[in-house]
């Protein structure tokens, strides 16, 4: 099964000499489809092959330089031990994270704005390690459970999770106000879970493959795609992820008139599928889990594991503040 990432311009095109040199790094400079002048609207077309990953490269023209590139990326042999994989796929990850940080651009990964996140924090989601002991795979096949009956058993578990929150010191009014000195306190609650705790791969029948805590007490939520399965993350990390992102969500909701949760209907490998979601005037969805997973637990990551030759910005209360100026936006 393959996935999505890419990089994308937040303003002013990349520069095609930049992106000419770093992805020479990978495919040569001689590579005639790279180094090639591509028209304006039109896109190269690259293959690159390691032992096990497979990827294809879509770099698209700009007036000027490149508008977006888009790698679709696959294990030739996924049952085999994840190393080589995750080694070779750390090449093509960097390179890309590069291209963003030198453009002022936006790095993604499956539609989920990863700019920021360090090269192991990007790896342990898409290319997870054994990160301890762990039984045999285990299939885990069709609960027969439709999308809104899950939709209606996620929002009846809303009160239970704003209840996680009765001991913040603040007043749950629901109020954008409120959500910076919410976020403070919640990440005091926020720890990795122990590298060597046991851990279960589960075969989903996507397709796709999730590692799971052994013996875990998870919420509803968890694993139901490959990204929302952040084993790193303690019970009561993932717990009070859980409630701050059903908050952020019902926060959105109450700020934006018409606003609405329904199920994620989106084009295929868009993670938003099934998933409950926000619908405002826009049309445009707002999946809060995957949201808060992807642009909060990053800085919270290296503040508990801190790299010395990267330092990272320490969590503020405007991290989920800009969430929710965000999806109010996309509400619209």
């Amino acid at each position: 099964m393959s996935l999505d990432m890419g990089v994308v311009p937040s303003g002013a095109e990349l520069s095609r000499a930049t992106t000419v040199a770093l992805l020479g790094r990978l495919f040569g400079d001689d590579d005639e489809d790279l180094t090639e002048g591509v028209a304006r609207g039109e896109f190269a077309e690259l293959l690159w092959e390691g032992e096990r990953a497979s990827t294809q490269w879509s770099v698209s023209a700009g007036r000027t330089g490149v508008s977006e590139i888009v790698v679709s990326v696959a294990d030739s042999y996924p049952k085999r031990p994840p190393g080589v994989y995750r080694a070779e796929l750390s090449r093509v990850v960097s390179l890309l994270q590069e291209l963003a940080r030198r453009g002022g651009a936006r790095f993604v990964v499956e539609e989920h704005d990863l700019t920021g996140a360090s090269l192991n924090a990007v790896l342990d989601l898409v290319a997870p390690e054994s990160v301890g002991p762990h039984g045999p795979e285990i299939y885990e096949g069709p609960s027969g459970e439709s999308d809104e009956d899950y939709l209606r058993r996620y929002l009846a578990a809303g009160d239970q999770r704003l209840a996680l929150l009765a001991g913040a010191p603040v007043t749950l009014d629901f109020s954008r106000d409120g959500l910076g000195p919410l976020w403070e306190w919640a990440v005091g609650f926020l720890h990795l879970r122990a590298d060597d705790a046991p851990m279960d791969r589960v075969s989903l029948e996507t397709g796709s493959t999730v590692v799971r805590p052994r013996g875990a007490d998870l919420p509803m939520w968890y694993g139901r795609t490959g990204m929302l399965a952040p084993y790193n993350w303690s019970d009561e990390s993932l717990r009070m992820l859980d409630a701050i992102a059903f908050y952020l969500a019902e926060t959105v909701r109450r700020a934006t008139p018409g606003t609405a949760w329904q199920v994620g209907r989106s084009r295929p490998r868009n993670e938003n599928e099934g998933q409950p979601v926000l619908v405002g005037k826009s049309g445009r969805q707002f999946e809060p889990i995957g949201d808060v997973l992807s642009w909060l637990t990053g800085k919270v990551y290296y503040l508990r594991r801190p790299n010395p030759d990267r330092p990272s910005p320490p969590p503020t209360g405007a991290d989920l503040i800009e969430r929710f100026d965000s999806a109010v936006l996309r509400a619209g």
